[in-house]
């Protein structure tokens, strides 16, 4: 019971929301997928939600090549005025939020824990820059660490909260492809790279 009063002093501060599926702030495409959760809890701009989104996903070690290309395509992405939505994961995740707040434009960053837990930590000022600039969104309760079953749980975010995924450089194991399958599976646009 003090841990829920303790979460309600921290949303009353308005140190995060929190948006029940029956909020009308809730975003609509994400709404619609098979299987859309129940409560977002966010930092940032809430609104971002319901723009149009393109998620850029891929490897946590890309290539030179990858990282230049996510660049330019994140850059020209937002310049036709779209949101970037990814991971926060280490690799092309930081590079896709990164290039987006260089660009000038807005980035979501679907984390795979609660929003108390600083994961990655190598990530830290590109999540601070997101706070202040786009929007931290996650299914999961504060309080909740990164555990590894959690991320594909979070890429189906990712996609839903998005138009299209554009996928640079993965490999055959990687989440991204989680990403993928779950961006096919909500009938969504799949690019790659």
């Amino acid at each position: 019971l003090k841990k829920a009063d303790d979460l309600i002093t921290l949303q009353e501060q308005g140190r995060f929301e929190i948006l029940s599926i029956f909020d009308p702030r809730y975003p609509g495409l994400l709404r619609n997928i098979h299987t859309p959760p129940s409560i977002l809890y966010c930092i940032g701009d809430i609104n971002l939600l319901k723009n149009v989104g393109i998620a850029v996903v891929g490897t946590r070690k890309p290539t030179g090549y990858g990282v230049e290309q996510t660049r330019k395509l994140t850059a020209g992405l937002v310049k036709a005025n779209f949101v970037i939505i990814s991971g926060m994961a280490l690799g092309i995740d930081a590079v896709a939020h990164q290039s987006a707040l260089d660009a000038g434009g807005y980035t979501v960053a679907v984390l795979g824990c609660g929003l108390d837990n600083p994961y990655p930590k190598t990530n830290k000022r590109i999540r601070e820059q997101v706070e202040a600039c786009g929007c931290v969104v996650t299914e999961f309760p504060w309080g909740t660490p990164p555990n590894p079953s959690q991320f594909p749980r979070r890429n189906r975010i990712i996609s839903g909260l998005s138009r299209g995924v554009l996928i640079t450089e993965c490999t055959t194991k990687s989440g991204a492809l989680v990403t993928v399958k779950h961006a096919v599976d909500q009938n969504r646009d799949v690019f790659s790279l």
